[in-house]
């Protein structure tokens, strides 16, 4: 099967695939466990290494940034890289490499850093996308859609009820997470924490693993908003409070906050 048929439609990766006895089988007869072994190991080339599951799911984070636009440039390096700008750069150049983004209609650049650095997704990108939103382990939550809109929508210029009535309505479809960030008011405190579960209990409960307090009301809102829009990000936020504590989980959104320009961004 020519390559070039692969991704008419906007199927996702592997759609070509046929399920045999001992596995999927690709077009060149090899067998295959997973759709995602099909594409680590035969279209990347790499060996089956026991962090692949780890690395697809950096590649779907950051595509679904880049496909979403959830992330500006230093935010993503921020937050998915964690501030190490080496690691951003060779990720997106890499990512480039394989097809996955469009760098120029004939695959030649001028500059080759800016036009990798500045891509979107080409249509391998977004079929390879697809597969692995579709293959995600299921331990990942799927995210509420409908509630990302909304949260998107309450950092929109609107006025201060319209916010409000976005806020609760994204409060409402958000339900009970792992973990969750939430509006808090305790006497004249206003705060934004952060519960999550305990592990290894024979009855889980929800403990808070993070808070800000902030002079009013507005101010936190402004901060649940922000939250609210990368809901995306909680579970990684939240473990990282979990494994390092909460200080660390403060520097970390602080430096995310500066790299996207401020809360209104």
């Amino acid at each position: 099967m020519a390559k070039f048929e692969r991704h008419i439609g906007e199927l996702p990766w592997g759609w070509w695939l046929r399920a045999g006895h001992d596995g999927l089988v690709d077009d060149r007869g090899r067998v295959w466990g997973s759709v995602r072994d099909a594409f680590w190991e035969g279209e990347l080339g790499f060996p089956p290494v026991h962090f692949a599951r780890e690395q697809h799911e950096l590649m779907l984070r950051v595509m679904t940034a880049l496909h979403n636009g959830w992330h500006g440039v230093v935010e993503q390096k921020s937050d998915l890289f964690d501030g190490d700008m080496m690691f951003w750069r060779f990720h997106h150049c890499w990512l480039a490499s394989i097809g996955m983004l469009e760098t120029s209609p004939d695959g030649i650049s001028v500059s080759p850093w800016s036009s990798a650095l500045d891509a979107g997704l080409s249509a391998l990108g977004r079929s390879v996308l697809m597969m692995l939103q579709v293959t995600r382990e299921p331990e990942f939550e799927p995210l509420p859609m409908g509630a990302v809109v909304v949260a998107s929508n309450a950092n929109c210029g609107i006025d201060a009820e319209a916010r409000e009535r976005a806020l609760q309505e994204f409060e409402r479809e958000i339900g009970f997470r792992r973990h969750l960030f939430a509006r808090e008011g305790i006497g004249t405190h206003y705060l934004v924490t952060l519960t999550g579960m305990t592990a290894g209990a024979r009855m889980p409960t929800r403990n808070v693993a993070w808070s800000q307090s902030f002079a009013d009301a507005k101010s936190r809102d402004d901060m649940f908003a922000w939250l609210a829009e990368r809901v995306h990000r909680w579970d990684d936020w939240g473990e990282l409070a979990h494994r390092k504590g909460a200080d660390v989980l403060t520097r970390h959104l602080f430096s995310v906050v500066i790299g996207a320009g401020g809360l209104s961004k």
